[in-house]
């Protein structure tokens, strides 16, 4: 087969995937990433997500899930100049189907349970992302395979057990990646596929997606020559593909033994073989061989051959660096052995289960005994907390093929039980004895902990974030994984936080923060990356705010007292407008205590798209308006003001905000909208702001990527962007060295007059402060009613999402005169897709994103600028705003005039200087003339 690679003529076999057809002819570097940083093939199985390539034009395919086709054109991606396709219209309805059980994922464990549920007579629909059913360990060799041996016992089991599955009519969809999941009674699904998406109801589910593989996090682990050791076993297994050599192996069990062998057999060279585990336990060995004669046979047998290959089997050693020069090993104590002949470094430390379905679905969580790291909580049969969701095999914690493949046995039984099915008994002693092998296993391969990463280790290959990085985070104040994010960009990449979480979790631990599941990343759509062009499908526009009743956050709430008992001012909420408050009461002399329910900065403030809005946006002018817009217009002047406070407070504070003023567009696709864009430009200029009503060749010289759909548009040059997380983290830091105390995790449960003070009853103690300032967002109104008083602030969840990187296609901001769209692109090269979509509450109390939210967002930025339809989705999230009426509030409470409210639906660009004016109405009792109309009284009118 013939294809090309950046131009150059390339020669693939049948069945190669792109990344074994390009490793064959030596070729490694697939792309840059943000950082510059090279990326490369690693896992091998669509998790990393760092072998992205452009295929015909299309960027974001993983070479080592495409298959290569005759004349198909393969070109590196290069994340910031690599252009997208563009969007070819929208997306297909996907597929509705209904089944008995959905199990996602063809390996042992799943088909297992297909087997048992079909033959029990179940509608049984079989999701799987490979081409091929067998999972990891049942991957079959393709017909273009280039090796030349008979294939091997475990091959020959998995034709036996696909065999079984065609022969029992059981529908296995291939290539069908799984982006969405909830559990609400019955369960829904939707996948995206080549052959299209589908959308899936069922009475349960099976998740049998099988773990990754953790890798030592070293220095140079994520260079071009590294590969996971199942990636590298993938390519020999699969293709008969040998990395280049010779090939240094350090891991940690008994994959990399048989990489080892395997690369022996199709005549590779291995320059040794490092394990961590010191392999001293006869004890264990006598055990597994007791428990598994076969396979501690074939173990001894493999040691047996790499000795007669002159192979090195370093027991006690792991992996400290790769660099130019090969690799450097470490055997505990100190003692180094360099491996400069080493061409390819093949890497494992462990693995951790595809739990993002797990999480989406609600599953509850536990502690690993072996890793500590969380993973689902099930029972033998692979049930879950949630009703008729299962998860079998590794998805719910390593233990194997054997047990993956008894415990989908008995998943399958029990599911067939509670559809009202009758399936033949299973036993759970196979089960049993698999997790004792695999506890004599480990045993025999027991090693210590791997020592904390060394401050130049990447932990986050996508976003290149090293552990120095991180643990300056965590002095300074982060205390969860999603703190680590804001501060670091770490998680934000394609692999969706896989890889860097663990190690993440494990320094927030050695910091005195141990992992709780509650503090892992919040579950997010889409569970992988997804084209936005396999999604955006138009969506009724949206109607209004869904109002949400928002919900305390799950986890346990620490117990160290707050750290100051009495305040001259509290702030109860952590978003921008209560840090900013708090820092100008604090350089006004008050002593300040900031009460945050969750973590600083972590809800709208955290969340939002960090534009710097100058013009109305479409729904705040004219018949969408709330209240006729009379108050959206006089909001206008102070949004000006608050974004040169903004300016000024990154020069005072000499910090980078990634702040810019790129100018904005509002754009219209019919002759019908222009009137609308020129009455609002009109209304604009009479409140001092500068907008004009351009048409389609300015449009274009500004935005030349601006779909030709478009034909004129309001132009506001004073429109900018500001980074939230870099923003919010500066003020905090300033506010901190003004002496202001945060405290996060102290919700206010209680509130109450203490003789001329406030009473603020927390978890963590009693704060008493004669001035309160409520800046709590869509929670005002519980805190509120704590004295009586009614705030009428709602909440309401909206949606955000995100692309990976590319060049520059938006140059500044862009909005829509008819639909509900915000659009920027950020200096990191994503592109931040918003309009105020709505999003829910869901049972954990977290904002969740919906579907046909994301759908129809998705198709009015694809619509509206077509290269965004070329990029992948690759998380979206909610988070609680606040729904007043359109316009701020700030004042003093009825009844309570020490008692100040500030709140905005426009937090983020009115942040600052609604910060500073409630801090001088709260401690003064005056509030600036100008902004009496956003007061209480307004609504007693």
């Amino acid at each position: 087969m013939r294809f090309s690679w950046n131009g150059a003529p390339m020669q693939a076999r049948p069945g190669d995937s792109i990344a074994a057809a390009l490793t064959a002819a030596g070729v490694r570097r697939l792309g840059s990433g943000g950082a510059g940083q090279d990326r490369a093939m690693f896992c091998g199985i669509g998790v990393c997500q760092d072998c992205a390539v452009q295929v015909d034009g299309q960027v974001g395919q993983l070479a080592c899930m495409t298959k290569v086709a005759e004349g198909m054109s393969v070109c590196a991606q290069e994340d910031l100049a690599t252009t997208p396709s563009t969007w070819a219209g929208e997306a297909s309805p996907p597929e509705e189907l209904q089944a008995d059980t959905v199990v996602i994922g063809a390996g042992p464990a799943g088909l297992s349970a297909a087997l048992i549920l079909a033959r029990a007579g179940a509608q049984v629909i079989v999701l799987d992302e490979r081409d091929a059913a067998g999972g990891q360990f049942y991957k079959p060799r393709t017909k273009g395979f280039r090796g030349t041996g008979a294939k091997d016992p475990q091959h020959r089991a998995g034709d036996d057990l696909r065999r079984a599955v065609a022969e029992a009519g059981i529908v296995v969809k291939q290539g069908q990646t799984v982006w969405h999941a909830r559990a609400d009674g019955g369960f829904a699904l939707r996948s995206h596929g080549s052959s299209g998406g589908l959308a899936i109801a069922a009475c349960s589910v099976l998740l049998a997606t099988g773990g990754y593989e953790l890798p030592p996090v070293v220095p140079g682990w994520t260079r071009s020559n590294v590969l996971s050791i199942g990636g590298a076993q993938t390519l020999v297994r699969r293709y008969g593909v040998v990395p280049p050599g010779p090939v240094l192996i350090a891991g940690h069990g008994p994959l990399g033994w048989q990489l080892a062998d395997e690369i022996l057999s199709l005549g590779g060279t291995v320059a040794a073989l490092a394990e961590r585990g010191r392999l001293r336990a006869p004890g264990a060995l006598l055990r597994a061989a007791a428990l598994s004669p076969a396979l501690i046979r074939e173990g001894l047998l493999q040691r047996r051959r790499l000795a007669l290959a002159g192979v090195p089997v370093l027991t006690g050693w792991e992996l400290a660096e790769v660099t130019d020069a090969g690799a450097t090993l470490r055997k505990t104590g100190g003692t180094d052995r360099r491996f400069v002949e080493a061409q390819t470094i093949c890497i494992g430390s462990g693995f951790a289960p595809q739990m993002e379905l797990a999480r989406l679905m609600g599953a509850a969580l536990t502690p690993d005994a072996l890793s500590g790291l969380p993973v689902p909580l099930v029972d033998d049969s692979g049930a879950t907390s949630v009703p008729g969701l299962w998860i079998a095999g590794d998805a719910g914690g390593m233990g194997g093929a054997p047990a993956a493949e008894a415990q989908g046995a008995l998943a399958g039984s029990a599911i067939a039980a509670q559809l009202g099915l009758t399936a033949p008994p299973v036993s759970n002693r196979p089960l049993r004895r698999a997790r004792r092998f695999q506890a004599a296993l480990w045993s025999l391969f027991h090693a210590p902990p791997p020592p904390p990463p060394d401050d130049d280790a990447t932990v986050c290959r996508c976003e290149a974030v090293d552990a120095g990085r991180i643990r300056q985070a965590i002095r300074d104040g982060a205390r969860d994984p999603g703190a680590l994010k804001r501060a670091t960009r770490m998680g934000m990449g394609r692999c969706q936080g896989r890889y860097c979480l663990p190690v993440a979790l494990r320094m927030l631990s050695e910091a005195g923060q141990p992992p709780e599941p509650e503090r892992l990343f919040a579950p997010q759509l889409p569970a992988k990356p997804v084209p936005v062009s396999a999604l955006g499908i138009e969506k009724p526009e949206w109607g209004g705010h869904r109002e949400s009743a928002p919900a305390a956050r799950p986890g346990t709430p620490p117990t160290d007292p707050l750290t100051q008992a009495r305040a001259d001012l509290v702030v109860i909420g952590g978003g921008i407008t209560g840090i900013s408050a708090a820092l100008y009461a604090a350089r006004a002399g008050a002593r300040v205590s900031v009460l945050e329910r969750g973590w600083l900065n972590a809800e709208a403030s955290g969340g939002n798209a960090g534009s710097l809005h100058l013009q109305l946006l479409s729904w705040d002018f004219g018949q969408k308006a709330v209240g006729g817009g009379d108050l959206q217009l006089r909001t206008l002047p102070l949004q000006q003001e608050s974004i040169a406070l903004w300016r000024d407070l990154e020069r005072t504070l000499n910090a980078d905000f990634e702040m810019a003023t790129t100018g904005g567009l509002m754009v219209a696709e019919t002759e019908a909208q222009i009137p609308f864009l020129e009455q609002k430009a009109r209304s604009e200029a009479r409140v001092g702001i500068t907008t004009e009503v351009i048409g389609p060749d300015r449009l274009r010289q500004i935005a030349p990527s601006i779909s030709d759909r478009m034909i004129a548009a309001a132009w506001c040059p004073g429109e900018g962007k500001i980074n939230p997380l870099a923003a919010s983290l500066a003020l905090i830091a300033e506010a901190r060295r003004m002496g202001v105390h945060f405290e996060e995790q102290a919700p206010v449960s209680a509130i109450a007059r203490d003789g001329d003070d406030y009473a603020m009853q927390t978890a963590r103690g009693t704060v008493t402060a004669p001035r309160v300032l409520v800046a709590a967002g869509g929670w005002s109104a519980q805190l509120g009613a704590m004295l009586g008083a009614t705030i009428p602030a709602k909440g309401a969840p909206l949606q955000m999402v995100v692309t990976e990187r590319t060049a520059p296609v938006l140059p500044c901001l862009v909005a829509h005169a008819d639909r509900h769209l915000t659009m920027k692109q950020t200096q990191a090269g994503t592109v931040l897709i918003g309009g105020a979509w709505t999003a829910e509450t869901g049972p954990g109390g977290q904002s969740r994103v919906l579907p046909d939210s994301l759908e129809g967002n998705l198709w009015a930025a694809a619509r509206t600028v077509p290269a965004v339809g070329g990029l992948r989705v690759l998380r979206s999230w909610a988070a609680m705003n606040i729904d007043i009426d359109g316009a701020p509030l700030i004042g003093p409470l009825p009844g309570h005039p020490r008692v100040t409210v500030a709140a905005t639906a426009n937090g983020y660009t009115l942040g600052p200087l609604m910060g500073r004016e409630a801090a001088q109405a709260a401690l003064n009792g005056q509030l600036r003339q100008d902004l009496t109309a956003f007061s209480f009284d307004r609504f007693n009118a």
